[in-house]
């Protein structure tokens, strides 16, 4: 039988997802050298263990609720639907 500890633990990993780049990519849909740019430029955070560039979920969520759309942003939207 577990304990409370041991389910707390385990939600709290959970929550905390680590992915790889191939898994970021695929999550964003886009190549991995644009997740690699993003990356290394600081736009999207993320961690050096060892050789490997690892990545919190929350992160990337962050990083992509970040990302909309200029045409969303200004209102033109519509204006571009009309012409």
């Amino acid at each position: 039988m577990e304990n409370a500890d041991d389910n707390n633990l385990t939600n709290r990993v959970d929550e905390k997802k680590i992915l790889t780049f191939k898994e970021v990519s695929e999550l964003l849909r886009v190549h991995r050298s644009t997740i690699s740019r993003y990356a290394k430029s600081g736009e999207l955070k993320s961690y050096q263990i060892g050789s490997r560039r690892l990545f919190k979920s929350d992160d990337v969520w962050s990083f992509f609720e970040n990302q909309v759309a200029q045409e969303c942003v200004s209102g033109e939207e519509g204006i571009k639907w009309q012409q």
